[in-house]
C-alpha cells in the first residue's frame, strides 16, 4: 500500500516507509484507517440569537453566546461525549466515538437535560434565561480519515447527524426531541412522551419522534414486563433460600451474581422482588452507571434518595428521622456525635446532598478535615444507617452493575455487606467478569456464575418474544448465533418480528433464511461496539482481523495477518474480556473461537469496505499457499469478498462440480448461481 505521507509504494508487510520513514498503517490499526460504528448525535441550538443581535452590542453578543456555548461544551465533556463542531450559535456533539460506551444514548439524553438546566441559570443582558432547542438521533456512521487541501482529519458520515439537526429544527424552545432508536436505548432511565411519526425536511421516510421530559431514578427494574424468566430455576432457588434463611434467623448474607453483559443478571435479580416482599422484606433497587463513576458517593446518594422516595418525603427529612429520630441523637456521646455529624457534612458536600435546617439538620457544620477521623466517621455513619434501616423491617438491597459503583461508595458498600452477616439484610449484587471483590470470600457470601441459556431455554425465550413456537431448525440457529445470551436472543427476535423476518409455517414460525445475512440489531451493535472499544488497540485490531477469518481461527494465522502487533498476551486478554476462548474441541493446537457469533458480526460490521477487501485478499493469498490447502469453497468466499471476480470464478465453478459429485445438489446450485452472477449470466451454468 502507499505511504500515507509521501505516497511512495511500499512492500507488503512493511512497518515503515523506506523513503521517508513514516510508520505504516497495519491491518490491525484502528481509527487511523477508519471504521463503522453506532453513535448518538446531539444537535443543540441557542434560541433568541437574533433578538440578542438586535438588542445588544456585537461584542456583548459574542461574549454571551460564547459563555452559553462553553456551558454546553462542559456538559458534553462531563458525560463523555465529544464536540464534533460549533456552528454559529449551535453545537453538534457525538456520543460513541472515538470511544463507545454501553450507554451512549442515555449519556446524550442526560447531557441534553444538563445543558437545558445550565442555560436556565444563564441570563442575557436583561436577565432573561437563554433557551435551547435540541435534537438527538442514534444510528450508524462511517468514521474515516478525510484529507482536504493537505489537512487530515476524522470525518463522520451518517443519517444520525442529519436526523438530529432536523429534530432540532422541529423542536420548540426548551424542547428536546429524540428519534425512536435513542428513546428505546435510554429507557427506562428517562421519561418521554411519544408524539408520533414526522416527515423531517429532506428525508423520504417518516421518523418516530419522542419528547424527552426528565431523568428517572430506577427504584425497581422494569425488565419483568419484557418476557418471563426462563432457564434460571436453580439460580433463583439459591437466592430464595438465602432470603428464607434470613427471615428465620435474622442473620443475612450477600450474593454476587456474575456473568457477561446481557446474560440475564438484572432479569434474575428483579425476579426476586415478589419473593422478598412475600417473605416480609422491604425492597431497594440501586442502579450504577458508567457515567456516574466520577461522582463521589453517587451510589450512596441513590440509596439515601430511595429512603425518601419510599416514604414519600424529601431525602433530608427521611434520613434525619432514620438516623436520629426517637431521641436517639441525645444518647450519643460528644466524640461519637462529632465524628458522625462531621462525616455526614463531608458526605453531603461531596455528594451534593442538601442538609437544610428546615428538615431538621443543624447548620454550620464544617465536617472533618483529618482523613483518619473521616474514615472512622464514615464507618459510624454507615453502621448506624444500615442498622436503623433494617431495624424497621428486614430488607433486600439490590446493587446492580457493581463494577460501575463509584470508588467512594465502594467503601461503604463493603461495610454494609460485612454487616449483613448479623442483620436481617440480604444484599444482591450483579457484576461482569472479571470483577471479584474482596468480600466474596466471607462465609455469608455466595457467588453464582450465570452462563448462557441452553438450547431448550433459548427456544423457549425465542418463542415467548416471537409470540409463536419457533421451528426446530430456527431455534437451533438462534442458539448457535447467540450462545444463549438472553439479551441477544430477545433483541434479535424482537427485530425479526418488527421487520417481518419471521415466516409462519403451520402453527410455528421460522426465521427466514435471509436473516442469517442480516446485520446485528442496532441496540446490540452499540453494546458490542462498546465492549470492543474498551479493548487496548492491539486487541481491538486483533478482534476485527479475526472476524474476517470467521467464528474460529488459529493463532498463527491471526499473527500472520496482524504482523507483530498482537502477542499471545493479547489473546489472553480477549479471553478475560469474554470475547474469545481457546477452542478445546479443535483438532489443531492454538485454535481459538469467538464466544458469540454476534461478536464476529459486530466486529466485521465495523470494518470499512476497502479494509474488508484488503483483509480478505490477504487471507486468501495466505490460504492458497498453506498446507493442507483450504477448502475451495472457503477460498472462493474470500476471493468474492475481496472483490476479485477473476480469481473467484474458477473457484466457484470447481466448488460446484465437487459438490455435485458427492450429491450435494443444493450446495452445487448455490455455487453455480454465484458463478453465473459473476459472469453476468441470467441462468446458472450446466454442470
Amino acid at each position: 500500500m502507499p505511504c500515507p505521507d509521501c505516497a511512495t509504494p511500499t512492500a507488503p508487510g512493511a512497518r515503515f516507509c523506506h523513503h521517508c520513514g513514516t510508520r505504516l498503517e497495519t491491518l490491525a490499526s484502528g481509527l487511523k484507517i477508519g471504521d463503522r460504528r453506532v453513535v448518538t448525535a446531539v444537535f443543540a441550538d441557542l434560541v433568541g440569537y437574533t433578538r440578542l443581535v438586535d438588542e445588544l452590542d456585537p461584542e456583548e453578543v459574542r461574549a454571551r453566546v460564547d459563555g452559553a456555548l462553553t456551558l454546553l461544551g462542559q456538559a458534553i465533556l462531563h458525560f463523555g461525549g465529544s464536540v464534533e463542531k460549533f456552528i454559529g450559535d449551535a453545537v453538534l456533539a457525538i456520543f460513541g466515538t472515538p470511544v463507545a460506551h454501553d450507554d451512549d444514548a442515555l449519556r446524550a439524553c442526560l447531557c441534553a437535560l444538563d445543558m437545558r438546566a445550565a442555560l436556565s441559570r444563564y441570563g442575557t443582558g436583561d436577565d432573561q434565561p437563554m433557551e435551547l432547542r435540541v435534537g438527538i438521533a442514534t444510528g450508524e456512521v462511517v468514521a474515516a480519515l478525510r484529507e482536504v487541501a493537505g489537512t487530515r482529519s476524522v470525518a463522520l458520515t451518517g443519517d444520525s447527524m442529519t436526523t438530529a439537526a432536523r429534530l432540532q429544527q422541529l423542536a420548540e424552545p426548551n424542547e428536546i426531541l429524540l428519534d425512536e432508536a435513542t428513546a428505546s436505548a435510554a429507557e427506562p432511565r428517562i421519561g418521554v412522551d411519544r408524539i408520533g411519526e414526522r416527515l423531517l425536511r429532506g428525508q423520504r421516510r417518516p421518523v418516530s419522534v419522542a419528547r424527552l421530559r426528565v431523568e428517572r431514578r430506577v427504584i425497581s427494574h422494569p425488565c419483568r414486563k419484557a418476557a418471563p424468566l426462563i432457564g434460571r430455576d436453580a439460580e433463583k432457588a439459591r437466592i430464595v433460600e438465602m432470603v428464607r434463611r434470613t427471615a428465620e434467623t435474622g442473620r443475612g448474607g450477600a450474593v454476587l451474581l456474575r456473568g457477561d453483559p446481557g446474560v440475564g443478571k438484572s432479569r434474575l435479580l428483579c425476579e426476586m422482588e415478589d419473593d422478598a416482599r412475600a417473605a416480609g422484606f422491604g425492597w431497594m433497587w440501586v442502579d450504577s452507571t458508567p457515567h456516574g463513576m466520577e461522582s463521589p458517593y453517587r451510589t450512596v446518594r441513590n440509596m439515601v434518595d430511595w429512603v425518601g422516595d419510599n416514604q414519600g418525603v424529601t431525602a433530608g427529612i427521611a434520613n434525619r428521622e432514620l438516623m436520629f429520630g426517637d431521641g436517639v441523637a441525645q444518647e450519643l456521646d460528644p466524640e461519637s456525635a462529632r465524628l458522625l455529624f462531621g462525616a455526614i457534612a463531608v458526605l453531603a458536600r461531596d455528594s451534593e446532598m442538601d442538609l437544610l435546617p428546615e428538615e431538621g439538620w443543624e447548620s454550620g457544620w464544617t465536617g472533618l478535615t483529618d482523613p483518619a477521623e473521616f474514615q472512622i466517621g464514615v464507618r459510624l455513619v454507615t453502621e448506624r444507617w444500615v442498622s436503623r434501616l433494617v431495624a424497621r423491617k428486614p430488607l433486600v438491597i439490590v446493587m446492580d452493575d457493581i463494577h460501575w459503583v463509584d470508588p467512594s461508595s465502594r467503601i461503604l458498600m463493603d461495610i454494609m455487606i460485612r454487616m449483613a452477616a448479623d442483620l436481617p439484610l440480604v444484599v444482591l449484587t450483579g457484576s461482569r467478569p472479571p470483577a471479584m471483590p474482596d468480600w466474596v470470600g466471607l462465609p455469608h457470601v455466595e457467588v453464582i456464575e450465570l452462563g448462557g441459556l441452553d438450547q431448550a431455554a433459548t427456544e423457549e425465550l425465542g418463542t415467548a418474544v416471537a409470540g409463536a413456537t419457533l421451528e426446530t431448525e430456527s431455534a437451533r440457529w438462534l442458539h448457535q448465533r447467540t450462545a444463549g445470551n438472553a439479551l441477544f436472543v430477545s433483541e434479535i427476535m424482537r427485530t425479526l418480528r418488527e421487520t417481518g423476518g419471521l415466516e409462519r409455517v403451520g402453527k410455528r414460525v421460522r426465521i427466514d433464511r435471509g436473516a442469517v445475512r442480516r446485520g446485528v440489531p442496532l441496540s446490540l451493535r452499540a453494546l458490542l461496539g462498546a465492549r470492543i472499544d474498551a479493548l487496548p488497540p492491539a486487541q481491538r485490531g486483533a478482534v476485527e482481523v479475526a472476524s474476517v477469518i470467521g467464528m474460529t481461527f488459529s493463532e498463527p494465522l491471526l499473527l500472520t495477518l496482524c504482523g507483530d502487533v498482537v502477542a499471545e498476551v493479547d489473546l489472553q486478554g480477549l479471553t478475560e474480556a469474554g470475547i474469545v476462548a481457546a477452542d478445546e474441541a479443535g483438532a489443531v493446537p492454538g485454535q481459538w473461537r469467538f464466544r458469540h457469533q454476534l461478536f464476529v458480526d459486530a466486529a466485521y460490521g465495523r470494518l470499512l469496505a476497502d479494509r474488508r477487501r484488503e483483509l480478505h485478499a490477504a487471507l486468501a493469498d495466505h490460504l492458497e499457499l498453506s498446507e493442507p490447502r483450504t477448502d475451495v469453497a472457503e477460498l472462493a468466499r474470500h476471493r468474492m469478498a475481496a472483490g476479485d471476480a477473476k480469481r473467484a470464478l474458477p473457484l466457484l465453478e470447481q466448488a460446484a462440480r465437487e459438490a455435485a459429485a458427492v450429491g450435494a445438489v443444493a450446495e452445487a446450485e448455490a455455487f453455480a448461481s454465484a458463478a453465473a452472477e459473476l459472469r453476468g449470466q441470467a441462468e446458472p451454468a450446466v454442470l
